[in-house]
């Protein structure tokens, strides 16, 4: 019973944070759940074993959890950047796992690293201007909607 609502209340608490996180640090966040389930997902591969629940998660964070969310609008040529990045590391990871390389999602991490460091320098300065927009009523996106479901 008491492992029950401490699971519950550990859920919640995750729950909260990321309803109440600004979109950049909800960004930071789908990297580091993405880079956790890649390099398990290449530990597993390199034990022999084929890693599917990780690299499944891994797609589904770089489809829902990057892909999905860009503004191509707004972000002009840097959304297609992205989105070409993401869709990249996509067909790198199906390769991957029908190669059993763990050198392509070594690979994918790699290319991935830069961005989620951009993000964290990104992610404090937009957490200032979130701030500033809830205090002014304009509060966030579905972004926050988006990753909680993932």
């Amino acid at each position: 019973m008491r492992a029950r609502a401490a699971n519950a209340y550990a859920n919640t608490q995750v729950q909260t944070g990321v309803a109440s996180s600004s979109p950049g640090t909800l960004i930071v966040l789908v990297y580091e759940r993405l880079f956790d389930h890649l390099k398990m997902g290449k530990l597993a591969m390199e034990r022999g074993e084929f890693g599917m629940e990780s690299f499944t998660k891994a797609h589904d964070l770089i489809q829902q959890g990057l892909l999905a969310c860009l503004d191509f609008e707004a972000g002009g040529e840097i959304a297609q950047s992205l989105a070409a990045v993401y869709e990249w590391s996509l067909r790198e990871i199906i390769s991957a796992r029908t190669n059993k390389s763990p050198e392509k999602i070594q690979g994918v991490i790699e290319v991935l690293q830069p961005l989620y460091e951009a993000w964290l320098q990104l992610a404090p300065k937009e957490i200032i201007s979130h701030v500033t927009a809830d205090e002014a009523g304009m509060g966030g996106g579905g972004l926050e909607r988006q990753v909680a479901n993932l």
